[in-house]
């Protein structure tokens, strides 16, 4: 919660700060007695109604009520230009800040305009020079945009913070999809291993003693690996041999009764991509296994360029057909080899089905480290929605404080070289804050900016308004400790002692003191707050892998509860067996009839938990859905009661493609995601870019089928803004 308690201190003491100064010009202009009063207690309403829209969630207010704060906030910032003079515009900026925090849609900018433009008239109506009208108009719009910013970066960081539980769930759920595909590609393929081998030694009994106690050593060897897949799938992954595997599955192949062949290109290969192709080949040969018909298999590999080709070859021709229970082996297959960067393909010629994976040598893409000396254009426009907003609006209102710093040292009504030469130490005060709060020049930009900062007084002479502000900023910024205060207090002490021994007025050299210790509290909150959202990004990625790493340690004991005794005692019985042999092969015979029925019962726990796993939920694509849309800077609301199981799957595909239609359409900002009564409704605005509902063929057609086929009903509603789907489920 720490960028969101320093984006409200920040944010706090400007607008103290402005109302202050805006006190403090009226007093100097002789205003007193009640106009005084009067104008006071506007200041006090309008700084109230700024805080209230700046640190609370004024979008998911009702119309009437932001349509009230923000018409009140109007009256107490234009209505002193009665009585108060020029001087009564000095919190406008704040009300434009609020158009833009309180009104979605084009139209907030529309009338973020309209308050620079009405401060525009006000002045003029009050008799302000046309260079005073623009200088007034110009600070408005400033003054809005760093009040957006500061007070958008408070609740981006808060939305963060408070959608990190379900971007932790989005983690536990991709770890439970992991969990699946291994427990199917690993533990199923030898477990189904096992069964088939101890089939085999049971029949072979007693009639060929020794060849049942050949079957009987691979069931054993077979049995350990299995209670090593245990671990495997609970822990992540073990570097596992292509070699090793295509020597496993000719002899399996081979127990099966089937002719095979492996030819493997010579040579090593990189230990994820060994690993990989090792884990497809296991699953392809397990889906072979699965198929009585076949007789013949061909596993082979060859490399062409960066990449290597695995290709398994066998006459089973439905082997392509779907798998009891809607399994996913050959899903599996794509997704480990896709997430190795590399393509699979399957093909069907006759009686005969070849499997296909390249995959790169070197394999997938390393990650872009995150450096900020390595950032190009096109790593930093990938970067975190929130992240990039957060850095674009530091770096707009850095550029127009700069803007201000030139158009302040034009007052002081310097000569064309003098005003050249300030301009260029704004600039360069300018591009090092930019850098600094990007991650670049930390140590090297107090000096720079302390050398731009007090140069230009060689030529110009006086101190002028905001001159120390990004000096002080940049103390706050990279300074440790207490010394980032007492930095940034020197610096406003410098400002008042150069404007004292300047011989301005009181009143001036407390404005030109407040001035720069506000633009530097300014220029380190606009700063600080982007980096402190990139931390929060960091934080929330910790808590996801500390998420999955407990996932880990639940599915590690529901495993050794479920499968480690199973395989245990198969190892067991399974030695006992090997020992009684060739002697004693009755006896043997009746534990192998032991083993078979504990490998049944593994084979049966290995679909249930995998099953139970690959299972969508409402509750997990619910929590997965706020994630992903807070992520692309949608707004979201969500009410949900309690699904009933008949129908979780379902509501969760409709969901799922919901949410999809909704990131795909950039205009949405606002989603509505409730259930109840049997009733699934979403909604967002982003109906601009929306397909046609009657577009034919669409994944909407695909869903009302779905619904259809169970008694229910999909429909959609599309006005001038929005977008209605609604899922009807029978009760």
């Amino acid at each position: 919660m720490r960028p969101v308690l320093m984006a409200r201190g920040v944010i706090g003491a400007v607008l103290f700060g402005y109302t202050f100064n805006a006190l403090m010009f009226v007093w100097d202009e002789g205003l007193r007695g009640w106009p005084l009063v009067a104008f006071a207690t506007c200041l006090l309403a309008g700084f109230g109604l700024q805080l209230v829209h700046s640190t609370r969630d004024v979008l998911s207010w009702p119309a009437p009520r932001t349509a009230a704060t923000l018409s009140a906030q109007a009256v107490v910032t234009f209505a002193p230009f009665l009585w108060a003079g020029p001087q009564a515009g000095s919190l406008a900026g704040f009300l434009a800040g609020s158009m833009l925090l309180a009104v979605e849609g084009r139209q907030r900018w529309a009338l973020y305009a309209a308050v620079p433009a009405a401060m525009s008239l006000a002045l003029t109506w009050t008799g302000m020079a046309t260079v005073d009208v623009v200088y007034g108009a110009y600070f408005t719009a400033l003054t809005g945009l760093m009040v957006y910013g500061v007070s958008s970066l408070a609740s981006l960081a808060l939305t963060v913070h408070a959608a990190r539980g379900e971007l932790a769930g989005v983690a536990v759920a991709q770890e439970r999809l992991r969990v699946a595909r291994d427990l199917h590609d690993l533990l199923g393929y030898n477990v189904s291993a096992l069964t088939l081998k101890s089939e085999l030694a049971y029949r072979l009994l007693p009639a060929s003693a020794e060849r049942a106690r050949r079957e009987l050593r691979d069931v054993l060897t077979l049995s350990r690996q299995a209670l090593g897949d245990v671990r495997v799938v609970a822990g992540g992954s073990r570097p596992m041999s292509l070699a090793a595997e295509a020597r496993s599955a000719e002899s399996m192949l081979i127990a099966a009764d089937m002719d095979v062949e492996v030819r493997l290109a010579p040579g090593p290969l990189p230990e994820e991509v060994d690993t990989v192709l090792a884990i497809v080949l296991r699953e392809a040969v397990t889906n072979v296994l699965r198929h009585s018909k076949a007789q013949y298999c061909l596993v082979e590999t060859c490399s062409e360029g960066d990449h290597i080709t695995l290709r398994v070859v066998n006459d089973a021709a439905d082997v392509a057909g779907p798998e009891p229970g809607g399994g996913a082996g050959l899903d599996n297959l794509s997704a480990r080899v896709e997430a190795a960067g590399g393509v699979s393909t399957t093909s069907l010629d006759g009686e005969w089905f070849t499997f296909t994976a390249e995959v790169p040598v070197g394999g997938p893409p390393a990650p872009v480290a995150d450096d900020p000396v390595t950032w190009t254009f096109a790593q930093i426009t990938g970067q975190p929605w929130h992240l990039r907003v957060a850095r674009t609006i530091a770096v707009v209102v850095l550029l127009g404080y700069g803007v201000l710093m030139v158009v302040n040292v034009l007052g002081q009504h310097p000569e064309a070289l003098s005003l050249v030469e300030s301009a260029l130490c704004a600039a360069v005060l300018v591009g090092v804050q930019i850098a600094v709060s990007l991650g670049f020049l930390r140590r090297a930009a107090l000096p720079i900016q302390a050398a731009a900062t007090y140069l230009p007084l060689v030529w110009i002479g006086a101190p002028w308004g905001s001159m120390g502000g990004f000096l002080a900023g940049t103390a706050l910024m990279v300074l440790p400790g207490v010394w980032r205060w007492g930095c940034y207090a020197a610096v406003g002490v410098s400002v008042a002692a150069l404007s004292v021994l300047h011989g301005d007025a009181g009143e001036w050299t407390a404005y030109l003191t407040l001035s720069t210790l506000l633009t530097g509290l300014v220029v380190y909150g606009i700063s600080e707050l982007s980096g402190l959202v990139a931390q929060v990004d960091q934080a929330r990625d910790d808590l996801a892998r500390g998420a999955v790493t407990r996932e880990r340690l639940r599915v590690a004991r529901e495993l050794h509860d479920l499968l480690g005794h199973d395989l245990a005692a198969m190892t067991v019985k399974s030695e006992r067996a090997y020992r009684l042999l060739p002697g004693s092969g009755d006896r043997a015979r009746t534990e192998l009839a032991d083993v078979l029925d504990v490998a049944r019962r593994a084979v049966a726990d290995v679909r249930s938990v995998a099953s139970g796993y690959r299972h969508m939920s409402f509750t997990a694509e619910l929590d997965s859905a706020r994630a992903t849309l807070a992520a692309a800077g949608v707004c979201v609301r969500a009410r949900a009661r309690d699904v009933p199981p008949e129908v979780d799957a379902i509501l969760a595909v409709v969901l799922r493609e919901a949410v999809t239609n909704v990131l795909r359409h950039s205009a949405a900002t606002r989603c509505e995601i409730t259930f109840a009564d049997g009733s699934l409704t979403v909604w967002n605005d982003g109906v601009s870019t929306l397909m046609t509902p009657a577009e034919p063929g669409t994944a909407l057609d695909d869903l009302a089928e779905r619904l259809e086929s169970i008694g229910g009903s999909l429909k959609y509603e599309r006005s001038a803004a929005t977008f209605r789907l609604k899922a009807d489920i029978p009760q």
